[in-house]
């Protein structure tokens, strides 16, 4: 293999590892506020429901005095009865008496009411205590993980940063370049040829170009030449231990690079 090629196929893993890292590192607060939201919502929410039971026990406690109130009044009222003179006055009474006890059979089935709504609320606070729970723990290992991850991925990325930078003045300054400007403008510069066809674009290589690619007897004019896909442009390599199990370290960390 070109020992330019095999360079280049070192310098996509390294640069692919980078930006995986690197994409690590911005999501790791973002996840942390995503947690931070998720907590901040549940605690609202429960904080709002535990408001709501606080209504429900004032609303029940108003609607119990006016119903203790009604029947005071009823009370009052029949005594009333009791000395009245004339059936006008008796009559305004019966009606006075009706109204109240209307109106306490209405406070009574507010009060029931209330009482169903508590029982839903209770629930929903029972609920939404677990989830504040739960999303205050899911925020605490978020901001663990993204702690360990920006330790673990910072001096990971100035590692491959330094081997990168010694990589690359090996490497052929023309072909380096042509390198930079194929994975500015397509994200990956290198693309394994397999059976017949570019891996990155999924075309065909022509027939001859094929040959040219697995062939590569050292006295052959193309050995090592550098040959690009006639579709997307990528520099292509092959795989030679499809041929046979030799050992290549540069591909193998650049299948592991390429995998998700």
């Amino acid at each position: 293999m070109n020992p330019d090629l095999e360079h280049l196929i070192v310098l996509q893993s390294q640069d692919l590892e980078l930006k995986r890292l690197r994409a690590e590192l911005a999501d790791a607060p973002v996840r942390v506020s995503a947690a931070q939201t998720a907590r901040a919502k549940a605690e609202v929410a429960l904080t709002a429901t535990k408001n709501s039971l606080a209504k429900e026990v004032v609303l029940r406690n108003s609607q119990e005095t006016d119903a203790a109130a009604a029947r005071t009044k009823i009370e009052r009222l029949r005594k009333q009865m009791e000395s009245a003179t004339s059936a006008a006055q008796i009559a305004a009474l019966e009606h006075e008496i009706t109204f109240s006890e209307q109106s306490i059979s209405r406070l009574e089935d507010e009060e029931l009411a209330s009482l169903e709504r508590t029982d839903n609320l209770e629930a929903e606070r029972s609920r939404l205590t677990d989830l504040l729970a739960n999303t205050t723990s899911a925020l605490e290992a978020e901001r663990k993980r993204a702690a360990e991850v920006t330790a673990h991925n910072t001096a990971s990325i100035a590692a491959i940063e330094a081997e990168r930078a010694a990589l690359r003045p090996r490497i052929s300054e023309n072909i380096l370049s042509n390198y930079d400007r194929i994975a500015k403008g397509k994200g990956t510069a290198l693309s394994e040829a397999a059976n017949q066809k570019c891996s990155a674009c999924q075309m065909m290589v022509r027939p001859q170009r094929w040959n040219d690619l697995i062939d590569r007897d050292p006295k052959s004019d193309f050995a090592n030449t550098i040959f690009n896909c006639e579709t997307c442009g990528r520099m292509l390599y092959y795989d030679p231990r499809r041929d046979a199990p030799v050992s290549s370290p540069a591909i193998d960390k650049l299948h592991r690079a390429e995998s998700p």
